[in-house]
């Protein structure tokens, strides 16, 4: 038998600031179109790092949906408000009711199911409650040494699921490991939830913290794709993540590069980072997005080369008035380009650069009020130059042009840096980590300290 689901009322507002959870949503890029078919080609983490809605393959038609999402968590509205809003336009626009459409993943044509009041509930059910939840995590994070512990609570209604029974009452740390599977919710519709609690909190109302729960696991086959998945017993395939513990690891890299960027601002920045790296991992291209005064403009795609601002962001960012931040990704492990950086003193509006690398890296670069001579161009060409050479004399014999052109980038913007024309921040993974790590981090430090002296009067 399935589990029981309760659709009346989906999610209620609550009187709390939502600031939490509005951030984790806007830090959401858009699932690639082959991953938006069907629910299960967007799975699992991926949730809570791309915003997707199944069979919403265009992406004027995700982001007029994800905008009613938005609006109904920072506004507090209710379930009607949000079909009030959206059933029109999703109707103007055809996608309403059945129609015939080509699987990506088969190649075959369906009759599939578009909008429908069903589907809406589940859209904004499942994206309100799991956003409170990812922010009720960051809270949880920001206070756990005075209320370290969390106890799992189902809610007590004729519907609840049976399956979710056995965690009731359950009392363990925040830091343990089984809130990375079973942090609620842990289905669709799921009103299960944690409790913040210190230890004379516990002692206070009789309850022990749990011993170490058995966890047991299944075997899941996707039906869609084939594949095999263990999965928690109890919990919906799909569920059996922390939506808010992904967010708070993107975040935390993020937020190392961020510098003063309101929250807001750093959730929508780092959603259009997000977009780009999925992006780019799909196609292989390099694409450039905007932020014109924290709000996100369309995308440019590139192909192969440095996609470079249309009319329209020219306009902007030739205005000193304007505060536009320009996304970009990078198909090599490269950071900002020495274009990049001497963007920043080409546009008077352009307030920040930021770059985000195939394997995660990301790198952040705006400009000082004041640029001392001989420039900004002209001080990143220079040492740009530098630093390829004497990269490539400090280096084993043979080593890949690509690993000496991004040790060399990150010397140049480091040196920028140091010597006041630039503030830059970066944050290392995957490959490029490695190469700085084999190449040595002291090593670097050294011939940054070298640079910036060679450009001191």
């Amino acid at each position: 038998m399935p589990d029981p689901i309760d659709l009346s009322p989906p999610v209620k507002a609550i009187g709390l600031d939502p600031q939490e959870a509005i951030e984790f949503f806007r830090s959401k890029g858009y699932a690639p179109p082959e991953s938006r078919f069907s629910y299960r080609d967007w799975f699992g983490a991926s949730h809570a790092r791309g915003f997707v809605v199944a069979k919403a393959m265009q992406d004027d038609l995700l982001a007029t949906i994800r905008e009613a999402v938005d609006d109904s968590l920072a506004k507090g509205l209710t379930l009607d408000n949000f079909n009030d809003t959206l059933i029109p336009k999703l109707k103007a626009a055809g996608w309403w009711g059945q129609k015939t459409m080509r699987d990506p993943l088969t190649g075959e044509m369906r009759t599939v199911q578009l909008g429908s009041r069903r589907r809406l509930a589940v859209i904004f059910d499942t994206n309100l409650r799991t956003s409170y939840a990812a922010g009720k995590w960051t809270r949880i994070q920001r206070t756990k040494d005075l209320l370290p512990y969390l106890l799992y609570t189902q809610l007590q209604r004729v519907t609840k699921r049976e399956a979710h029974t056995r965690f009731h009452r359950l009392v363990l740390p925040a830091d343990h490991p089984l809130w990375a599977t079973h942090y609620p919710p842990n289905g669709y519709y799921c009103a299960c939830t944690v409790r913040q609690m210190s230890r004379t909190m516990l002692d206070n109302e009789g309850i022990a913290v749990s011993a170490e729960p058995p966890i047991k696991y299944k075997t899941w086959t996707d039906p869609r794709t084939g594949r095999r998945l263990r999965v928690p017993e109890g919990i919906t395939p799909g569920f059996d993540t922390n939506p808010g513990a992904t967010f708070l690891a993107d975040q935390g890299r993020h937020d190392s590069i961020a510098g003063d960027l309101t929250p807001e601002a750093r959730g929508a920045e780092l959603g259009l980072i997000h977009e780009a790296r999925s992006r780019g991992l799909r196609t292989g291209s390099r694409h450039l997005a905007a932020m014109d005064n924290d709000m996100p403009s369309g995308w440019i795609d590139g192909g192969s080369q440095r996609p470079l601002p249309d009319d329209t962001l020219k306009v902007r960012l030739a205005d000193p008035a304007a505060s536009i931040a320009l996304i970009r990704n990078q198909p090599a492990s490269q950071g900002l380009s020495s274009a990049d950086l001497q963007d920043l003193e080409t546009w008077p509006g352009l307030s920040r650069t930021v770059a985000v690398a195939h394997d995660g890296s990301l790198h952040r670069a705006s400009l000082r009020a004041e640029t001392p001579q001989p420039g900004l161009a002209a001080a990143t060409a220079s040492l740009l130059n530098i630093a390829r050479q004497k990269i490539r004399s400090m280096s084993e014999p043979g080593t890949d042009d690509r690993v000496i052109e991004t040790l060399a980038i990150l010397a140049t913007a480091r040196t920028l840096d140091r010597a006041g024309l630039i503030d830059y921040a970066w944050t290392l993974a995957g490959g490029s980590k490695l190469m700085l790590d084999n190449f040595g981090t002291s090593r670097m430090d050294s011939l940054v300290a070298e640079m910036a002296a060679s450009l001191t009067p």
